[in-house]
């Protein structure tokens, strides 16, 4: 395979810009910043995309080479492989989409449609093409990957899963099961066991206990039902005290009522005064009047007292109708009272008139005086007497009226109520031993119901008990299969590699010696197919490897790797400035092997120093 050109439209601080690669070496100049591991970068990304960037990811590539003026972001590059020439076109958004098309022979194809070109064409995933084809000096890890153990090995078709993804996962879903510090859920079931009987336990206990709280309640309940009749029998008969008492004030305002007629009947021994006599009394207070003012000169002398008797009987009427509204007896008695001195002024008037048509009238005030004499009253004039007498007389028929209506309304009531006997006063009623007996039932009844939501939930535990412990053992058995699993992938990797790691050792330490060997057989490949770092008879970390020793290393584990990775298709190398630590011996020898690497294949050699020039 080899790369033919490429054209960046964007991409970081390329722009509008063409290459065309040379079939052996092509060798590359830029200063810092001029863009040379920019174009290292867009290479690999035709082939592998850019990782995807938001607000919350770190800084990544597509958020480093995204151009600051904007444009389309991306590019193709054209490459020959198996004698068919392809072109990829490539065009990035800000954040995660990608427009991704593939010619063949300058025909649309649907080769690659995933987009993940470069695992197709060199059955590496991305992590693996930086650790064998593209060479920087910011990445110079030194162990292999499951992706280049499967393609050594060739045991795992191209396109599937290899063992160290597979390894990965099987890892992954162990620690789901079960990982340090108790975590996992294996440990969340056990945990979920332990508390589900726990709370089965307390279950049953709180179960044991509702008995006696049940007994409890009942014998509470039946001591309140023997008080609440006996309050019920005292509340009867505080009733009819209540009753009895309103009995005896309706009794009480009667007897006042009748102290009160008894009052005005004793002014009035013959009998209480009628409505004629107060209108005879009237009627001679006013001729009493004409005579004093020496008016009384024919009939009509009479109109004015007849008016006065008509006016009062009238006020009397008004009076009445005022007094319905306060007290309906004293109103019916006072309208009475006007109708009747209405009514006998109205006699007087007419027997006036008879007497003086006859020409034989007599002087009101004889009828009059006899009056007074009769009710002890000579020593008041006749409008006083008159007005006593009607007050009065309206007083006793509204008090007679009352009493009646009254008397009525108390035989009601006792009738009513069946007042025939007094009950006796209780005593105390209960009210404080009632409310400490419903204080404690009210208790008892709410540790009855939280008791039974409990006991109510000891299905459900059960049945989250069963769930765990079902669950439980198919963890285990799934972490046990899981374990064995990657054992036997670990165990089956070590024997495969043994197979294959051999020669990636003998060529890593063959191009060590061409460059120089400086560190002769202390650095190998292991048969993990990890560069060793050997010294003072033990094993050591390759931090303890200079820069420039890791350069060197690193070239020749790369070179190691591809010679038997792509063994049967030329591939090109990626180089991106990595001997900026070497010294000029060593820059010389690496310069004369990657001349005499370029006639079997491809490479694209990017430098800063013109030092480094090959």
């Amino acid at each position: 395979m080899k790369l033919i050109s490429c054209h960046i439209e964007n991409f970081g601080a390329l722009h509008n810009y063409d290459l065309t690669f040379d079939g052996g070496l092509t060798s590359l100049y830029s200063p810092n910043g001029g863009g040379k591991s920019t174009l290292a970068a867009f290479i690999k990304a035709m082939f592998y995309g850019l990782p995807a960037d938001s607000s919350r990811a770190k800084f990544n590539e597509r958020r480093h080479y995204f151009p600051f003026n904007g444009g389309k972001f991306g590019g193709n590059i054209t490459f020959e492989k198996e004698g068919s020439v392809y072109r990829i076109e490539r065009f990035f958004d800000r954040t995660s989409g990608d427009d991704f098309k593939v010619y063949r022979d300058g025909s649309p194809c649907k080769a690659f449609a995933d987009g993940q070109a470069g695992r197709a064409l060199f059955g590496l995933d991305e992590d693996s093409f930086a650790r064998t084809l593209y060479f920087n000096a910011g990445n110079q890890k030194l162990s292999s990957t499951g992706s280049i153990n499967a393609r050594l090995g060739d045991y795992i078709p191209e396109g599937e899963d290899d063992a160290r993804t597979a390894l990965d996962a099987l890892d992954k879903a162990c620690k789901k099961l079960q990982s340090r510090g108790g975590k996992g859920r294996i440990a969340e079931l056990e945990g979920t066991i332990r508390r589900c009987r726990s709370d089965i336990a307390n279950i049953n206990a709180v179960s044991a206990r509702l008995e006696s709280k049940y007994a409890e309640c009942s014998a509470l309940n039946a001591k309140l039902n023997d008080l609440m009749r006996a309050r019920a029998d005292e509340a009867k008969r505080a009733d009819k005290i209540r009753m009895w008492a309103t009995y005896d004030d309706m009794s009480a305002a009667i007897t006042n009522n009748r102290r009160r007629l008894a009052e005005i009947e004793s002014k009035y021994p013959g009998g209480m005064p009628g409505d004629e006599e107060i209108a005879a009394l009237n009627l001679a207070a006013g001729v009493e009047k004409a005579y004093r003012g020496k008016k009384l000169k024919s009939n009509t002398r009479m109109a004015w007292p007849t008016a006065a008797s008509f006016l009062l009987s009238l006020l009397m009427i008004v009076a009445g109708c005022a007094l319905i509204n306060f007290n309906l007896l004293a109103g019916i008695a006072a309208l009475a009272a006007g109708a009747m001195f209405s009514i006998a002024t109205f006699c007087v008037l007419f027997l006036g008139k008879k007497g003086s048509r006859r020409k034989d009238q007599l002087d009101p005030r004889a009828a009059a005086d006899a009056i007074l004499k009769k009710y002890n009253l000579a020593d008041k004039d006749y409008a006083q007497a008159a007005a006593q007498l009607s007050a009065d007389l309206i007083s006793w028929r509204a008090i007679s009226q009352e009493i009646s209506l009254a008397e009525g309304r108390a035989n009601a009531f006792a009738q009513d109520n069946n007042l025939t006997a007094r009950p006796v006063q209780g005593g105390d009623s209960g009210g404080e031993e009632e409310e400490e007996l419903r204080r404690r039932l009210a208790a008892v009844d709410r540790d009855i119901s939280d008791d039974e939501s409990i006991v109510e939930g000891l299905g459900n535990v059960q049945s989250a008990l069963a769930a765990a412990e079902e669950e439980l053992a198919s963890c285990k058995l799934k972490l046990q299969t899981y374990t064995a699993a990657a054992q036997f992938i670990r165990e089956a990797e070590r024997s495969l590699s043994a197979g294959f790691s051999a020669p990636v050792g003998r060529s890593f330490s063959r191009y060590s010696r061409i460059l120089g060997n400086a560190l002769g057989d202390s650095v190998y490949v292991d048969k993990n197919l990890s560069v060793a770092l050997e010294g003072g008879g033990e094993l050591r970390h390759d931090g303890h490897l200079s820069s420039g020793q890791r350069a060197l290393v690193s070239l020749c584990y790369r070179l190691a790797l591809t010679d038997h990775l792509f063994s049967d298709d030329g591939v090109f190398v990626i180089l991106d400035d990595p001997f900026a630590d070497l010294d000029e011996e060593h820059m010389t020898k690496a310069a004369q092997l990657l001349r005499e690497l370029s006639g079997s294949r491809q490479i694209i050699y990017l430098y800063c120093h013109k030092s480094r020039q090959i």
